[in-house]
């Protein structure tokens, strides 16, 4: 049986950034406990995120080595103030969640994985930006890459998934981002770099289910081109209608829509992989758990049947 591999360690709660502030960690302990109950205990394999003494050699792979030192050894981030080891520390550990599930893909003992407190898309080369310190699914698309598969990252989240397209802008690795043209402004500008494999879906303030359905069609078509091995998905919850940080207003119908695409996608050209990190949302108690939860074991769901030989999904709203 095909079980969904989830990254998840009492660590994660270790993340906090300030009293109230909208990263709370319980949103990643929340969607485990969700995911759990509605697969059940026998689908599920948590991967506790220990670091490796290696994880320091990969994140110089990705980031500059004097910045993931600061971080790491001096506690110190732009997105806490002073010097904070155990919130370095954490990052460390969210960051070999991802890790984690990648060897274990690569083993072929993982086909669907997720890590709620993966796809820090905003962490560029040398500086930490939108509470993400490390980028982890940079680095995984350069792993997958490296091993011989051929990565596409997709990633749907109100804010702009800039450290991403800049850390894999000169690779032939395609990005593509969904988010709020107002969000980042100046960045993620819509449409296709020609020089590189760069693709942005800049939607309007407000827009919903019947825009994002549309991008992801177009993403479909993308992916019939490219023709990946496995897929990377950032999935943000805070496009949702009732997000306090952003204005799309997104609904439950249109991420079950992007999930199957993703899914067929994946069952088309990729057997099934699909890497997914939760990425943005900020009702930590409500939507975005539910969100998560509802991508997350569409996905799975829509893998098992593939690769148990049943075919026939539809995508419609």
């Amino acid at each position: 049986m095909t079980k969904l591999h989830i990254a998840y360690g009492s660590d994660y709660l270790d993340w906090r950034l300030g009293v109230n502030h909208p990263t709370n960690p319980e949103r990643a302990l929340l969607a485990t406990e969700m995911l759990t109950e509605e697969l059940g205990e026998d689908s599920i394999e948590i991967v506790l995120p220990k670091f490796n003494e290696d994880d320091i050699d990969k994140l110089y792979t990705i980031h500059s080595p004097e910045y993931v030192d600061e971080v790491i050894l001096d506690g110190i981030s732009n997105d806490w103030v002073g010097e904070n080891r155990v919130l370095g520390l954490t990052a460390l550990k969210m960051f070999a969640g991802t890790a984690r599930l990648v060897e274990k893909m690569l083993a072929g003992e993982a086909t669907v994985a997720f890590n709620p407190q993966g796809a820090k898309h905003h962490a560029h080369y040398d500086y930490s930006n939108g509470f993400c310190v490390f980028n982890d699914l940079a680095w995984s698309a350069k792993e997958f890459a490296k091993a011989g598969l051929k990565p596409m990252y997709i990633d749907w989240d109100a804010h702009h998934g800039d450290g991403v397209e800049e850390l894999l802008y000169d690779t032939p690795i395609v990005t593509a981002s969904i988010h709020d043209s107002t969000a980042y402004p100046g960045t993620g500008r819509d449409g296709h770099d020609e020089k590189n494999s760069v693709y942005n879906w800049a939607l309007p303030a407000y827009s919903g289910d019947a825009e994002f359905c549309q991008a992801i069609d177009e993403i479909r078509e993308l992916a019939d081109w490219y023709k990946p091995d496995v897929i990377l998905l950032a999935t943000g919850a805070d496009g949702h209608k009732t997000d306090p940080l952003a204005s799309l207003q997104f609904d439950y119908d249109g991420y079950q829509y992007a999930s199957f695409a993703v899914a067929e996608i994946a069952n088309k050209y990729a057997d099934g992989r699909v890497l997914i990190g939760g990425a943005g949302g900020y009702q930590p108690h409500t939507h975005t758990p539910a969100i998560w939860t509802e991508v997350v074991s569409s996905i799975y769901r829509s893998v098992v049947k593939y690769r148990s030989g049943v075919s026939g999904l539809t995508t419609t709203v």
